[in-house]
C-alpha cells in the first residue's frame, strides 16, 4: 500500500470527507485532492500535519503492523519477561496456551 492508500484508507475508517481531513490536518482541500488523483505525494510536513490530524506517530503511520500501546501493565509484564530465560519464557507461553485452550 502506497502513503496515500494508507491516508485514504485512514480517512475512510474515521468516516472523514477529503474537506473533514483538510479541516482536521490544516492543509487546503486541493492538497489533498491532488494526492488522491494520482499527481502528488504528500511531503515530509503536510505528512507530519496529516498524522497530527489522524493521532498518530510517523513510525505508527509507517509501521507495518498496528501498534498497541503500552500500559503500565504491559510495561511491567514485558520487563519480567525479558528477564527469564528462553527455556523459562517457553515454560510460561506453555502455561497461557493451556490456559486459553482450557476456557474455548
Amino acid at each position: 500500500m502506497n502513503i496515500v492508500e494508507k491516508i485514504d484508507k485512514m480517512r475512510v475508517a474515521r468516516g472523514w470527507t477529503i474537506y473533514k481531513l483538510a479541516q482536521e490536518s490544516g492543509l487546503a482541500q486541493q492538497t489533498i485532492h491532488q494526492w488522491f488523483e494520482g499527481g502528488t505525494i504528500p511531503s515530509i510536513p503536510a505528512l507530519k500535519s496529516i498524522c497530527e490530524a489522524f493521532n498518530v506517530t510517523l513510525a505508527e503511520f509507517f509501521a507495518e503492523h498496528e501498534l498497541i500501546e503500552a500500559t503500565p501493565q504491559i510495561k511491567e509484564l514485558y520487563s519480567k519477561w525479558c528477564c527469564l530465560t528462553h527455556e523459562e519464557q517457553a515454560s510460561i507461553q506453555n502455561i497461557v496456551d493451556n490456559y486459553i485452550k482450557s476456557k474455548q
